[in-house]
């Protein structure tokens, strides 16, 4: 048997185009000539290796050599795929851009990294790029991945076009193999940027040893041939990346892409394809945990009590299954008649299919878990960073703790400095920030330990708990140390809250400024008969106020009384990427909210007698 170097991900490529031609690899809504569609497209590994192998002689044709980069500004698609393997395959680097950064980010990270080829999704993305081309130095070529009617620019080219060139210069193959001869664990593979919420962003340097480390947890997972993964995170991210596009490779099952993380596009994907593994978000279980009781509430009493009693029944089940104990006969009963219900529930929201997920990217309701344990969808928790490439910590089929982030990865070293942080050494930990040797100096500890930033503890049985990001505690006036996140989670499951954020940092208690789920609170305002013009409108209405005030003191109940939240806010808008609040895997950008409503927070603490709502 022909022999491939499985320690770099162009090995592990090549051996899979050679063992499995004929197996499908990708399936997209995008064809073969670059367009999307509302119908699914596939391709062989056969297929991907020679569209890849056309892209290296190209590439190699107009100059590209080892050690290169090249950018990828585009959404979820096979030619996003194909675009990054044609630069590995040449012991290049490849330089995802998130598809909606703005172009003074555009600009910054083709500049910083020195990326000579710029792969576009589209030509908004194309437009973007040329607004800031005249600012770029390293800058050689751009391709764009839609069909291309006209040539905008000496610069630009259609893929078709490269794919073309590539195959009238296939003689380059023999010189691209002799290249790849010289792969190694250390090659700098992907600089990914950071999406800082200051700042301008942080290319993390991620090797070969880095990504192919994150393979210890595929073992444990029983991953198939035949599972399809629903990768519907970005593959610009790199828990995309890393846990979709290369974990599917690995295996090698098939990846399923989805383009955007629009609540419509995941109904699509997952009615569409039926996938069988899923990692993503915590905001998407929410999403679909709100989803399923919704459908419940449209469905007669006796089935909304039937389906209460199966979930408590599953209840047991998973925590008897969670600890490895045996499950009683008629608790098996009991479990067998609450199937039925389950599953008319799970093919409604399109989980049918579904036996491995992963939850990662921001803390999640334990509740959650035991929730979609109960009927039967496996979600496990873990921990990681882009920096960490990213997955350190996972709960896993066997080593499972509901609360916790799992154990670490083999290989990770992790320890609690004295002020709570998490510090981690291992083969997942990157090479260092590109260009950046203060950023390197202040992330590194004497030791060599990377400094997470989060703020936690390992229990006696070595599973890790998150508490908080050591740069969001909050200090109210009194001294009173308060964390945010899980205060906030625990109104992520609310069908009326869409987004909360606490805030009180050197005042003398705790605000929150809550974004409505306008949707619901719509349906809810009909039926009270409730007139408004506008979300303005509804949201500094008394009764909106009222029911608002409900759902924070029954959260306030469980908390400590300096963590309880004493006055709130509604805005009239939710939070977005494209607004600024929000960071592309969307996490909170603090400190541009707090900026952006800054009138809205500061009105909350001119009067400490009443609770004030108010619109942005």
């Amino acid at each position: 048997m022909k022999s491939f170097n499985d320690d770099t991900i162009v090995g592990t490529s090549s051996k899979n185009a050679y063992l499995y031609p004929d197996k499908p690899y990708l399936m997209s809504r995008y064809d073969k000539q670059g367009r999307r569609t509302g119908a699914v497209h596939s391709y062989t590994w056969k297929e991907a290796n020679e569209i890849i192998w056309d892209l290296s002689c190209a590439l190699y044709t107009l100059g590209f050599r080892e050690f290169d980069r090249s950018a990828i500004f585009a959404p979820n698609r096979p030619r996003w795929v194909f675009a990054v393997m044609a630069s590995l395959f040449l012991r290049g680097a490849i330089v995802p851009i998130y598809p909606t950064s703005k172009p003074e980010d555009v600009w910054w990270i083709l500049h910083d990294s020195g990326a000579r080829v710029c792969f576009c999704g589209s030509k908004e993305h194309l437009d973007r790029v040329l607004e800031v081309k005249d600012r770029l130095k390293s800058l050689e070529k751009i391709i764009v991945m839609d069909p291309l009617d006209h040539r905008p620019d000496d610069m630009v080219m259609g893929f078709d076009e490269l794919l073309e060139l590539g195959q009238k210069n296939r003689d380059k193959r023999a010189v691209i193999e002799t290249m790849q001869q010289e792969l190694d664990e250390d090659d700098l593979v992907t600089l990914i940027y950071t999406s800082g919420t200051t700042g301008k962003p942080k290319g993390v340097m991620l090797s070969n040893r880095n990504i192919v480390s994150q393979r210890t947890v595929i073992a444990e997972m029983g991953f198939r041939q035949d599972d399809i993964w629903m990768g519907h995170l970005p593959l610009c991210h790199s828990y995309g990346f890393s846990a979709d596009l290369m974990g599917a490779s690995y295996v090698p099952g098939v990846l399923a892409m989805l383009d955007s993380l629009e609540t419509e596009e995941i109904r699509w994907g997952l009615q569409t394809y039926k996938p069988t593994v899923m990692n993503s978000v915590p905001r998407l279980w929410e999403k679909i945990y709100i989803q399923i009781n919704a459908l419940l509430a449209q469905r007669p009493r006796f089935i909304q009590n039937y389906f209460k009693w199966g979930s408590n029944v599953g209840r047991e089940v998973y925590w008897l299954k969670n600890q490895h104990k045996k499950i009683p006969a008629s608790l098996k009963f009991k479990h067998a008649l609450s199937k039925p219900l389950f599953a008319v529930i799970k093919k409604k929201a399109g989980l049918t299919r579904l036996r491995f997920c992963s939850t990662g990217g921001a803390a999640i309701n334990p509740q959650l878990i035991v929730f979609f344990g109960s009927i039967g969808v496996m979600l496990y928790q873990g921990y990681g960073l882009t920096e960490t490439s990213p997955i350190i910590n996972a709960n896993t089929i066997r080593d499972n703790k509901v609360g916790t982030v799992g154990k670490p990865l083999q290989g990770v070293i992790e320890k609690i400095d004295e002020d709570g942080e998490i510090l981690v050494k291992g083969p997942q930990v990157m090479k260092g920030y590109w260009n950046n040797p203060a950023a390197n100096k202040e992330s590194f500890t004497a030791d060599g330990y990377f400094k997470t930033g989060d703020v936690g503890f390992i229990d006696e049985e070595g599973y890790l708990t998150i508490t908080d990001r050591k740069k969001e505690l909050l200090k109210t006036s009194g001294g009173k140390y308060v964390a945010p996140q899980p205060i906030e989670n625990a109104f992520n499951t609310d069908p009326f809250i869409e987004q909360l954020v606490v805030v009180g940092e050197n005042r003398k208690y705790i605000s929150a400024l809550v974004v409505p789920n306008f949707e619901a609170l719509g349906e809810w305002a009909k039926q009270k008969n409730l007139e408004y013009r506008d979300h303005r409108e509804l949201v500094n209405h008394p009764e909106v106020l009222k029911l608002t005030w409900e759902r924070i003191e029954k959260i306030n109940q469980g908390l400590a009384r300096y963590e309880q939240i004493k006055k709130f806010a509604l805005t009239d808008r939710p939070f977005s990427e494209e607004s600024g609040e929000l960071t592309p895997s969307l996490k909170l950008k603090r400190r541009v909210i707090e900026e952006k409503f800054k009138h809205l927070i500061d009105a909350m603490y001119a009067d400490e007698d009443t609770f004030q709502s108010s619109s942005s």
